[in-house]
């Protein structure tokens, strides 16, 4: 009797599962069900419950003979390409072998599912298939064989069963004209090695130059593997197409998932895929991009000393990017060929791209516009280019790119808009401070001299106008200023607050700029009060940063009695700043209010600073009182007799 394809395989899958089908009651009962589903039988002409099990179990065998003489579907086709592709033992194929079947023939998972609604993945089924005692335990499903390892298969989530992975039912399931097309289907396309940017254009970053030079020897080196790091959208993935390009070598991406993929560590799976499928290729690389996870046991459940055996025995070079280095453990980055830094672009390279984009997008701008934007915003490549496209999209200008730049970084920013900084130097008299150095002839011999490898500790009460001095300085010479407060550095991750110190003084120096820090007292705090060790770990790394800075670096802060003793030693000038002196009074009268009096009308105000007078002036024009001595007067009495009970608040010296 001529049985369909589907038929012959169900009934050669009952016959090899019967010693598991035997364990349910009413097995005969089942097996009779199956057998009139065809008229005449479909395995048996009598009526099963009706012959005894060793004629019952001949039919059957008699059956599984004629579907193994059948021909093969282009489902087992692809699973005998994955057997020699990847070197499968015939244990393995057969449990794959079952569970396609059991994928694609409707009739054998029915027929199963009469015997249990879980039998198809159960583990001690597949160990029948695969011919192994049953109850061993299966050591082809275990995490370091082929099935596991390669993500062929992938455990089911609420029992002991097993399934076959997104990729592999997608593989397996498509019509592939021949082994080429299989190949091509499992490896994927080399990504684009036409990219814009070249090995030029990374020419500041540090390491870039060793890298490109050992990534020419990648091939032939066993456990070749470059690590680039840094924040988001630095270029990590662009220079990792260089370095590709540089070696002549194709580069691989690892970590497209598939659809319903299910398992954690698929990127992990794809990995070993990657390397199974390229080690004979000449001239081949991967790219693990944003590979932090790869390293954390949580995502991947692997162990430490797996990570460590991979990283030291890769045969095809790998190439991987991660945003957050801090999460590794040192002994895995110690196993890395080379290990490269990105920082934020400098000030050229920034400029570069902004005309790139720009250009790209069809947006007008000129040379000193560009500049003006990579001075502005110090934002990644990737935001530029959106922040571009979304302008040409919306037929807007340079306008438009500032607009759309606000609201990206005040979402990257949980929602808060910051303020923007006043760049430019306010209003700034000297005749107004009360330093104990003349700040004229500091300004003077520093600018005389050319030298820009010093620094100054401004401290003194709020308002004295430390910061204001600080900016008429770099005006003095000739240098931008980069500013950055307490908030802009303090940061409540592990390791975050030394990384932003480190990025301030080495985005000053990249820039040449004269670098800012107010309320210095936030992060030079004594380390013999901290309670934590993060609070010593910061001071720690400011005081590294302070020691071999070569451009000038100002620190402000109200409380000079409470940092460490190690930061005073390495300013170069500590610099006390005081309430304004009687004749220094009159002069702000003069200065601020256009007022002229002597000396004994301001008898008693005796604690104010510029700060109070730039208050006073903004409080006096709101009540039209600009010129009134006497309102005035009174204004800057309620502002001391405040201060005499509290410390005043910080208050800006700006006009």
């Amino acid at each position: 009797m001529k049985c369909t394809y589907q038929e012959y395989q169900t009934v050669y899958y009952l016959h090899e599962l019967l010693p598991v089908l035997e364990q349910w009651r009413e097995c005969k009962e089942n097996l009779c069900r199956i057998n009139l589903m065809k008229p005449g039988g479909l395995f048996l002409h009598k009526a099963v419950k009706e012959v005894k099990k060793e004629a019952l179990v001949c039919a059957m065998a008699k059956m599984s003979t004629q579907y193994l003489k059948q021909k093969h579907s282009f489902q087992e086709e692809n699973v005998v390409y994955l057997e020699k592709l990847f070197q499968l033992k015939p244990e393995e194929v057969r449990i794959l072998k079952f569970l396609v079947a059991v994928l694609n023939n409707d009739l054998l998972r029915r027929t199963l599912g009469w015997f249990s609604h879980d039998l198809i993945e159960k583990e001690e089924v597949l160990e029948v298939i695969a011919g192994l005692p049953c109850g061993a335990g299966c050591s082809v499903l275990k995490e370091s064989a082929p099935l596991i390892k390669l993500g062929i298969l992938s455990h089911l989530r609420f029992n002991s069963g097993y399934q076959l992975t997104g990729w592999a039912r997608e593989f397996i399931n498509t019509i592939h004209k021949d082994d080429e097309a299989r190949y091509k289907a499992l490896i994927g396309a080399p990504l684009d090695a036409n990219d814009e940017f070249t090995a030029k254009d990374f020419s500041y970053v540090e390491a870039a130059n060793l890298a490109l030079r050992l990534m020419k020897r990648a091939k032939h080196t066993k456990g070749f593997n470059i690590l680039l790091y840094g924040v988001p959208g630095t270029g990590k993935t662009s220079f990792a197409k260089v370095l590709a390009q540089s070696a002549k070598l194709d580069l691989y991406p690892v970590g497209v998932c598939n659809e319903g993929e299910a398992e954690k560590n698929y990127r992990l799976q794809q990995f070993y895929r990657n390397q199974f499928l390229l080690k004979n290729v000449k001239n081949a690389c991967v790219l693990f991009d944003e590979g932090e996870d790869m390293f954390s046991s949580l995502e991947t459940r692997t162990s430490k000393m797996e990570i460590n055996n991979l990283l030291e025995n890769n045969e095809v070079p790998v190439i991987w990017t991660t945003n957050k280095i801090h999460r590794m453990d040192p002994a895995f980055i110690r196993r890395f060929t080379l290990a490269v830094c990105f920082n934020k672009p400098p000030m050229e390279v920034r400029q570069k791209i902004w005309n790139k984009y720009l250009t790209e997008n069809k947006i007008s701008c000129g040379k000193e516009d560009t500049l003006k934007l990579a001075k502005k915003y110090e934002v990644p490549p990737s935001m530029i280019a959106g922040a571009a496209q979304a302008a040409h999209m919306a037929k807007g200008d340079l306008n438009t790119v500032k607009e759309h730049l606000s609201f990206m970084t005040q979402a990257l920013n949980g929602g808060y808009k910051k303020p923007e900084e006043n760049t430019e130097a306010a209003e700034f008299e000297t005749a107004l401070i009360n330093a104990d150095m003349n700040l004229d002839l500091l300004t003077q011999q520093i600018k005389r001299l050319g030298r820009l490898n010093f620094s100054l500790c401004l401290y003194g009460a709020s308002g004295t106008g430390k910061s204001a001095y600080a900016r008429y300085l770099a005006q003095e010479l000739g240098l931008d200023v980069l500013h950055r407060r307490a908030s802009d550095l303090l940061s409540k991750w592990v390791g975050g607050t030394e990384q932003n110190i480190a990025e301030a003084f080495a985005q000053a120096k990249e820039n040449k700029s004269l670098l800012i820090f107010d309320e210095a007292d936030s992060f030079l705090r004594d380390r013999a009060t901290a309670s934590h060790s993060w609070e010593i770990s910061g001071v720690n790394e400011m005081l590294t940063w302070m020691e071999s800075h070569p451009y000038p670096f100002i620190c402000t802060t109200n409380l000079m009695d409470t940092l460490d003793p190690a930061s005073l030693r390495r300013f170069s000038f500590k610099i006390k700043y005081d309430f304004l002196t009687p004749q220094q009074v009159v002069c702000a009268f003069m200065f601020f209010f256009h007022v002229m009096i002597d000396e004994k009308d301001v008898v008693g105000l005796n604690k104010l600073t510029p700060g109070d007078f730039a208050l006073v002036k903004n409080k006096a024009e709101i009540l039209g009182h600009a010129h009134d001595f006497y309102a005035l007067k009174e204004m800057l009495e309620t502002e001391q007799k405040l201060k005499q009970n509290r410390s005043g608040g910080r208050i800006g010296f700006t006009m």
